[in-house]
């Protein structure tokens, strides 16, 4: 019976997880641009295709290849896919849950992580994004620094500390956060206690971590012949990208508005406030920690990297999912000490962790059935959803025919199962100031020497490019302030009168125009 009052807890995370995960349910919805996108490159991956070679994007690999491996455990089905975000989701929720009963006890870590579920809940979408997989190598490389910041000397284990947030660094430069706090921590700990050689050793060892998964994805991509292009696109692209919008410092706290987690972001703000005040008083008293200091310097840390571009995006919110758990468990066990004059570790037992779990099991029941009825149908039923679109593509073409979306929504190429014909998918939606000439050249060149049967123009339904239609370009256009908007490339003139000489409008579907190439 103790054995399973100890498993409570994690099926909780388990429901949790699929609560947050609702979304991303393939029975149900398409995938999201970017999801979409990752989607078509893990089947291009499939087919043999090289990234940033045969196509390009300014994401590290990780987030190629993993959905490359679901599409293969799933035999090609998105259900793959999801399956290995359930495990990094989960797996994320249990490591926090693990540690973080360890520090303050199992009433904390249930509070922490159910806080983290919920706020992903509110920022994950429907999925399949670079923050999402890296939480779960973000969370070991924290439980790992986190379960000895006290142990002076354990070099081996920061250099395992480094390789996770590596590994985390390779889906998406903005993920490590986390590992800036932890460098940030140790080098002000060792620093003001004047061990200097100290210091260094641990930040050393940390960063030669760091660097090992960095080096063999290099030596990877040189043995395909693309390691130079690999690093620019997931790297060096990246500053020209952070640097191609104007903005306003107010930017920074962008996470805290409509686009971010809502008041779970709110609250692990204040709860950062409590650390702050109570920093100040280890400081005054000289008691201050590596861990303190630590939390001190990562929220800050979260907010800047994932604010970088100027861009409002949800899912650039995923990775507060981590400081969210661990500063709602702080301020609990804060609370638990004032109001009980015990601490959480001592004040909770086993038994009263179990009843609570069972309540938060029966909770989210409560508070979402439909959640669980669309599982219900989705096992039950079997398959995955197509949306109209992407089942015309499919049905009035052949495998062999390219497809080119105008407004890139990859999703379309990957359930239609079309490759595309450019190598830089995303070209009209390139910032000024990113995009170059090699890269619009490029994008014509491929378009020409090897036109698509199709091209599908969704530019109507968000009116972020011109259409390829004329008459519909026109009326975009008679918009007022549409067109100063727009992202408008040098070299859309003669993409439009490609498309005019050589395509004819086939159908419309969604607001969605089809074209099909024309036989002389």
């Amino acid at each position: 019976m103790s054995k399973f009052r100890l498993v409570l807890p994690y099926i909780f995370l388990f429901l949790l997880t699929a609560l947050a995960l609702d979304l991303a349910n393939p029975f149900f919805d398409k995938p999201a641009r970017d999801g979409g996108f990752f989607l078509y490159a893990g089947s291009q991956i499939v087919d043999g295709k090289i990234p940033y070679k045969d196509f390009w994007d300014s994401k590290g690999p990780g987030i190629f290849y993993v959905n490359a491996l679901g599409l293969f455990l799933g035999g090609g089905s998105r259900w793959g896919v999801w399956l290995l975000e359930f495990v990094c989701i989960f797996g994320m929720l249990s490591l926090l849950y693990y540690t973080l009963s360890k520090r303050w006890g199992m009433g904390a870590a249930l509070f922490g992580t159910a806080l983290a579920g919920f706020g992903l809940r509110a920022v994950l979408g429907y999925g399949n994004y670079t923050e999402e997989f890296a939480l779960l190598f973000n969370a070991a490389g924290l439980a790992i620094f986190l379960s000895m910041v006290d142990v002076e000397r354990n070099y081996w284990k920061y250099i395992w500390v480094g390789a996770l947030f590596g590994l985390s660094f390779t889906f998406r430069a903005n993920n490590i956060g986390g590992f800036f706090a932890v460098l940030g921590a140790v080098f002000l700990f060792y620093v003001f206690k004047r061990h200097y050689v100290e210091a260094l050793r641990i930040i050393l060892a940390a960063l030669a971590g760091f660097a090992l998964p960095l080096i063999l994805w290099t030596l990877y991509f040189a043995i395909l012949g693309s390691a130079g292009e690999m690093i620019y696109a997931s790297i060096l692209f990246n500053f020209s990208y952070s640097a191609a919008k104007d903005r306003e410092w107010l930017d920074m706290f962008g996470g805290f508005g409509r686009y971010g987690m809502d008041w779970y972001g709110w609250f692990a703000l204040a709860a950062w406030f409590i650390l702050v005040l109570r920093f100040l008083l280890s400081f005054v008293q000289r008691k201050v920690m590596v861990f303190e200091v630590f939390l001190l310097v990562w929220f800050p840390i979260e907010i800047a990297l994932s604010n970088l571009s100027g861009r409002n995006f949800t899912h650039y919110y995923i990775s507060w999912a981590l400081a969210l758990a661990v500063y709602s468990a702080y301020v609990f066990a804060e609370f638990w000490q004032v109001t009980f004059k015990v601490s959480a570790m001592e004040g909770w037992s086993d038994g009263l962790g179990a009843v609570i779990s069972v309540a938060l099991i029966v909770m989210l029941f409560v508070i979402a059935p439909s959640v669980w009825a669309r599982y219900v149908q989705a096992l039950g039923t079997g398959g995955e959803y197509i949306d109209p679109v992407s089942a015309y593509i499919r049905d009035n073409s052949q495998p062999e025919d390219r497809l080119l979306t105008w407004y890139p929504e990859m999703g379309v190429n990957f359930m239609a199962g079309r490759s595309s014909p450019v190598k830089y998918v995303y070209y009209p939606l390139f910032l000024e100031g990113s995009l170059t000439k090699e890269i619009e050249d490029r994008y014509f060149d491929d378009l020409t020497s090897t036109p698509p049967e199709l091209i599908l123009d969704c530019s109507r339904s968000v009116d972020a490019i011109p259409s390829l239609d004329p008459a519909a370009r026109e009326e975009q256009y008679s918009i007022a302030g549409l067109k100063k908007k727009m992202y408008i490339q040098p070299k859309m003139d003669e993409v439009f009168e490609f498309v005019a000489q050589n395509y004819q409008l086939e159908n419309t579907i969604d607001t969605c125009l089809i074209f099909r190439r024309r036989v002389d």
